[in-house]
């Protein structure tokens, strides 16, 4: 699974908004939504922080296949 998709999946889990999202990280929606659809990638920080919020670790964020 692409890390795009791993956010997505992970977000829709946790039923959180992609703006809940921004609003936790300090980001606006577009990147968030950005990130989803693989138009961009996280900052190494707000990969750490997104691993924190989705409550799993960086390893699984970034491949959870592992």
């Amino acid at each position: 699974m692409a890390l795009s998709d791993n956010i997505r999946c992970r977000r829709t889990e946790l039923k959180l908004s992609q703006e809940a999202v921004a609003e936790r990280l300090g980001v606006s929606r577009q990147a968030v939504s950005k990130w989803e659809t693989g138009q961009s990638e996280p900052s190494a920080e707000k990969l750490m922080e997104l691993a924190a919020l989705f409550e799993i670790s960086l390893a699984e964020l970034i491949d959870p296949q592992g």
